[in-house]
Order: structure tokens, then sequence, then C-alpha cells
């Protein structure tokens, strides 16, 4: 027999592990001495402990392989549920590489943004996905850029007046969806989210309709909506990282303006950018 600590050096398993593996009672010592409390270990363990640390490798919780496995290490569920435990953690693993995998892609593209430009962009892109919603909008097509403020404020202010007529709770945060179909302007809805089992039934120029789920790649601006040059540049870093990143826009961007600008205390506005992707 072996005491613990030889045991441990046998096994290169420390001592405190096999403390705690013998008071959760998935690994136990052979014997243990009634009078000093010394435990004692034995070759034939080895075999139970090494299917232990296997499992461990594979990623196995120690309350998951106690239910797999008896006391004296042979499997202690069928083939059918153990093939099942496997094939989860499989695509448990696999999901881990993807992700990494997407992960080094993205330090990729920053080093070699760093390498062109000498800089790390300062606008942060990520993505995220976003379930289906219901929203009331109303839609115009702008003839000339320099009317997109007025019109859009006009738009709001009906979209809004329509909610509130209809009784339609909502965040209360509107949001710009711009179409790309349109030749002769500028494709607009402006639109809030609404909480509506059915689609309601508005006035002909402002309508009812479902954003379906989709994944978005989005970025925060925090700055003067009608300073245009700032809002567009963050609309190119977004497209570019789009492209870069092997997706494809699907659908209209959206402009979710989270909070305006307060004149009195902020001038600075906070809008989330959002482009809905999908890949090539």
């Amino acid at each position: 027999m072996f005491k613990i600590g030889d045991f441990s050096r046998l096994t290169r398993v420390s001592i405190k592990t096999l403390h705690h593996y013998d008071e959760i009672g998935l690994f136990k010592p052979a014997q243990v001495d009634k009078f000093t409390g010394y435990r004692y270990y034995t070759y034939d363990q080895l075999p139970h402990l090494n299917r232990i640390l296997a499992l461990r490798e594979l990623g196995f919780s120690l309350e998951q392989i106690k239910g797999m496995i008896g006391q004296d290490g042979a499997i202690a569920i069928t083939s059918e549920a153990l093939r099942g435990m496997l094939t989860l953690r499989q695509a448990q693993l696999q999901q881990l590489v993807n992700e990494t995998r997407e992960q080094l892609h993205q330090v990729e593209i920053r080093l070699q943004q760093i390498e062109q430009e000498g800089k790390m962009s300062e606008i942060e892109i990520l993505t995220k996905e976003i379930g289906q919603v219901t929203v009331i909008g109303g839609r115009e097509i702008v003839p000339d850029p320099s009317l997109m403020r007025e019109r859009c404020m006009a738009l709001n202010t009906r979209v809004w007046q329509a909610i509130q007529e209809a009784g339609l709770p909502t965040n209360g945060v509107s949001f710009a969806l711009y179409y790309s179909d349109a030749t002769n302007g500028i494709d607009v809805e402006m639109a809030y989210e609404v909480q509506s089992a059915t689609l309601p039934q508005l006035e002909d120029a402002v309508v009812a309709h479902i954003l379906a789920p989709t994944r978005v790649a989005y970025a925060v601006y925090r700055g003067s909506y009608d300073d245009f040059g700032a809002v567009g540049r963050v609309h190119a870093e977004i497209m570019n990282w789009i492209e870069t990143h092997g997706y494809r826009q699907e659908g209209a961007c959206r402009e979710y303006y989270l909070r305006p600008p307060q004149h009195n205390n902020d001038p600075l506005g906070v809008m989330e950018i959002q482009y809905p992707i999908a890949s090539k």
C-alpha cells in the first residue's frame, strides 16, 4: 500500500485533490487507519483514478463523473447514455473552437489594421443576436439629404401619435431603418418597437410589421445627431468590418436613438447603429 504522499507522487495528483475526491465520494482510499486517519492507496486503484483524470481532460465536471463511474471505477451508465454525453461534449468543444477561431480572426484583423493605419480604430464593432420584434413605423422617400432632419422628425411625430392613440406599450426608443432600394432619394422609416400579440390596424401612413430575428454588427456612436460626417464614418466602419469578416448585409440598417441630445445638459446624443448580417 501507498501512503497518500507516495501515491500523489506516483500519479502526479496533488494530495489536496486526493483529499477532495475522497470528501465528495468520487475516489476513496483503499484503507484509512482508524487511529491516525492516514489514507492508503493500492496499485489496483490506478485504473480508477486514470479514468477520472481522462474524463476530466474531456471537460466533464466532477459531479458528472461521479454519476458516470462506480466506486470500482467501472462505467456505471449505459453505452447509449455515455455516447449522448460525449456527443454533447463534442458539440460544446466545437462551439468553443468556433468562438476561438472567430476571436483569432478578429485579432488578425486588428493587427492588419495597425500595420496599415498605425493604430486601432476608435470605433468598437461587435455582433449580437436580435429577436423578433413588432414595430410601428412610417416610411418615406426623402428626395434630398438636406430635408432628412425635417422629414424624419415629422415621421417620428406621426408614428408616436399613432402609438399613443392606439394605447400600445413601447419602450419609447425611436429608430430609423434605411432601405437601399430607392434610386430617387433616401428610403427611410421612423419606427418604435411595441408589445402587441397581433399586428394593429392604424392609419394609412403608419403601419405595423414584424422584423424577423437576425444577427447584427453594431457600434455605439456618441455625438451630435446632426454631424452627418461623424455618423457616416461609423456606418463606413461597420460596412468595412462586414466585408473584411466574411459577411454580407442582410436587410435595412438601423439607427437606434438611445438618448437624444439634451441641449441644456448634454448636447451629445447616444445612438446604436446596427447592420443585419449573414454569412456569405
